[in-house]
């Protein structure tokens, strides 16, 4: 008989309550230090370790407790970001919050629950779990779209396998490792009590299949990271330059021109493109073609900044945050948080409209369900979703999958960028209402595994951080400190080649859930027939 399986559940309430909070510090952790990877392991595993205690309504109950305390250690600063959006107070937010919280803490309960009611023997649990967490992760909405596996980005040999399967992998090999270490206490048990009942062999073929993921999926990315530094030395590079500026400042447009042209001064070659982050220019017409005359400039947009000319003469090719509307200024039919890609003679050469408004800032969700929930978030206007995945092409070998703030998270942004032909990737960032530097390298966090998933380098340009330049491999070689103006000069490779993951989708969480699906339904006619 398995040691698992003769522990008591009857614990003292206050011990399974400690427990719970420890589960959920260790979870929490990789998400405060992104180095303490290996903690996310070890909460996992934990959790599957007390499997008998998870059954019954209060250790369900638990779960969920330390789910919603995980991600709300997790991810402390949003009351703070939701009441700046929503201007008004700190509790207000909270309590905007909290249910927002709930949902993704049912989110990461729902694999243990369902092991809890499904699996006895902890070795075997971890596989039930993972198929499910990589189903719900994609299938399951969420405000702010986290994954588990993000919190091992710390530790890039682990997330390679991404390029194969969708960010969804790098949360079943959480999964995995928590298997392993699941093993290795029941091994550690048995050394430990030597002499004792053994109860059959201490492997079972899911606990070693749990190590065999870990294994391969180490040996895979040292081959992959091996392979595409080789191939990233190899590409055709642009030069590029990133400008840091909070473009929430009345000044903010001098102080990008004028770091913008300091950085051009006294080069052999201009560079091949400059960035500014999103937000950072005006509101013009569909119908402007060119900034080269301001006469036109100004009749061809609307306040605020009306008549704003980004960069006049400018050096080398401009690409920056903008709106463009349709219709009459002061009620345009459309309107659109867009990046506008203006050449050296100021001529608009390409226009992309963003397709995934951020939650609560630039749309508030379940508004078509409640109306009045619009009244609690004063927008200053009213966005559109833009319709297409265009990619704006530079000169003849860079083609521009451009992401604006929010859609540098979304899995499906880049992936439909590629598939579009984008060789580089592009985020013009404004979170200029972030106001704590865990907050916006959270946010760098969540976008970081584009790099990866599609093997293509993704730079970030962004008002206050962080601007930086992410490698194919999902490493920073470059980037600018949080809070400071300044420039970020690039030689960027320009990539050709498309991932497993960006051709088949979401093909791998569909298989976890159909096996998920298909285990139950074998359970339950064993069940019936038993």
């Amino acid at each position: 008989m398995n040691v698992f399986l003769r522990h008591k559940t009857g614990t003292a309430w206050w011990a399974d309550a400690l427990g719970a909070a420890a589960i959920s510090l260790l979870v929490a952790a990789p998400w405060l230090r992104q180095e303490l990877v290996p903690c996310e392991w070890l909460g996992v595993a934990a959790a599957l370790l007390c499997l008998t205690h998870l059954r019954g309504w209060r250790g369900e109950t638990l779960v969920l407790a330390a789910a919603a305390m995980g991600l709300a250690l997790a991810f402390h600063w949003s009351p703070e970001v939701l009441a700046n959006a929503m201007q008004t107070s700190y509790t207000i937010g909270l309590a905007f919050t909290v249910p927002i919280v709930l949902w993704d803490a049912l989110r990461l309960a729902l694999p243990f629950w369902f092991v809890s009611r499904t699996v006895n023997d902890p070795r075997n649990a971890w596989l039930p779990a993972g198929l499910l967490a990589v189903a719900t992760e994609a299938f399951v909405p969420s405000v702010f779209p986290w994954k588990l596996g993000y919190s091992q980005i710390a530790w890039p040999v682990l997330i390679q396998s991404v390029d194969l399967l969708g960010p969804e992998a790098a949360t079943f090999v959480v999964y995995a490792h928590a298997g392993a270490i699941v093993l290795a206490v029941e091994l550690i048990r048995r050394r430990w009590h030597r002499g004792g009942e053994s109860g059959g062999p201490a492997w079972t073929a899911a606990s070693i299949a749990a190590v065999c993921v870990c294994v391969a999926n180490l040996a895979y990315g040292s081959w992959a990271m091996s392979v595409w530094s080789a191939r990233i030395d190899a590409a055709p590079k642009i030069s590029v330059a990133l400008v840091q500026v909070d473009p929430s400042r009345a000044d903010s447009i001098d102080d990008l021109q004028r770091l913008s042209r300091e950085a051009c001064a006294g080069r052999e070659r201009p560079f091949d493109l400059i960035c500014w982050p999103e937000c950072s220019g005006g509101s013009y017409s569909e119908s402007l073609a060119s900034f080269a005359d301001p006469e036109q400039v100004f009749a061809a947009s609307r306040e605020p900044l009306r008549g704003l000319r980004p960069l006049a003469d400018p050096a080398c090719p401009l690409l920056f945050g903008g709106k463009i509307y349709r219709g009459y200024p002061e009620r345009p039919n459309d309107l659109y948080q867009s990046a506008i890609l203006v050449d050296q003679a100021e001529q608009i050469i390409g226009r992309y409209h963003k397709r995934h408004l951020m939650p609560f800032g630039e749309y508030v969700p379940g508004c078509e369900w409640m109306p009045e929930m619009r009244h609690y978030f004063p927008m200053d206007d009213d966005l559109d979703v833009g319709p297409d995945a265009t990619v704006l092409t530079l000169g003849d070998k860079a083609r521009l999958g451009v992401m604006l703030c929010y859609e540098d998270m979304v899995p499906s942004a880049a992936e439909s960028l590629v598939a579009n032909s984008a060789n580089v990737l592009l985020s013009l960032i404004n979170g200029s209402s972030f106001k704590t530097p865990l907050t916006l390298r959270q946010h760098r966090l969540l976008s970081q595994m584009r790099a990866v998933e599609n093997r293509r380098c993704l730079l970030r340009c962004a008002a206050t951080g962080e601007t930086c330049v992410i490698s194919p491999l999902g490493t920073i070689p470059a980037r600018l400190p949080l809070h400071e103006e300044n420039v970020l000069v690039a030689d960027v490779p320009l990539i050709e080649w498309r991932t497993p993951a960006s051709r088949i989708g979401q093909a791998f969480p569909l298989v976890c859930g159909g096996l998920v699906i298909a285990g139950v339904l074998v359970r339950w006619r064993r069940q019936r027939t038993a």
